[in-house]
């Protein structure tokens, strides 16, 4: 949503509202299995969960998920 507000010239709100009248979800959420094994990778190799999603294009409450289905992130660890 930053990049098209950006380019356009406009509020990150105005665009938001454009894509929820036209029903675009947000993010989707969750990662498939070629997904999640990246995102595994990733997080092995030092990078955090929010970079993470903000590269797989979904948020970090459905990387965490992913990392804790695979047994890399405790279910009794924060989710922050």
């Amino acid at each position: 949503m930053q990049e098209l507000a950006s380019a356009y010239g406009i509020y990150r709100a105005t665009v938001f509202a454009h894509l929820r009248r036209r029903e675009v979800p947000r993010r989707r959420p969750e990662l498939n299995d070629q997904e999640q094994a990246e995102a595994v990778r990733l997080s092995r190799e030092g990078m955090s969960m929010r970079a993470i999603g903000r590269r797989m294009g979904v948020n970090r409450k459905a990387v965490r998920a992913a990392l804790v289905k695979v047994g890399l992130v405790d279910t009794s660890a924060s989710a922050r």
